[in-house]
């Protein structure tokens, strides 16, 4: 794991997410707010569950994670930079832990 990961790793555990929301449900603030609140309540998966799907299915760092909220649903955009050096974009539900997307795979 690189420094870069365990630094944001480090930092997501804290509660001190790097990013939110991509399509504004919310400022980011609130959505900072209310995806802690909903790791709380059991809505959601902790961050280090999504990071440990995203890190069993693709090999390579996580580069950068940003918590998102798009019509009421939480997700997470990880971006993998693979050893070949190709960045890979994934999304995944942060309720149920389903990968929704990939692009550059």
């Amino acid at each position: 794991m690189s420094v870069i990961t365990l630094s944001l790793a480090g930092l997501l555990s804290a509660g001190a997410i790097a990013h939110a929301d991509d399509e504004g449900d919310d400022a980011d603030g609130r959505t900072l707010d209310a995806v802690q609140e909903a790791v709380e309540k059991g809505a959601i998966k902790p961050f280090s569950e999504l990071r440990d799907i995203v890190s069993r299915r693709f090999r390579g760092d996580i580069v950068r994670v940003e918590p998102r909220r798009k019509h009421g649903i939480f997700l997470y955009k990880f971006k993998v930079l693979s050893p070949e050096g190709q960045l890979v974009e994934i999304e995944i539900d942060a309720a149920s832990g389903t990968i929704l997307e990939v692009e550059n795979e």
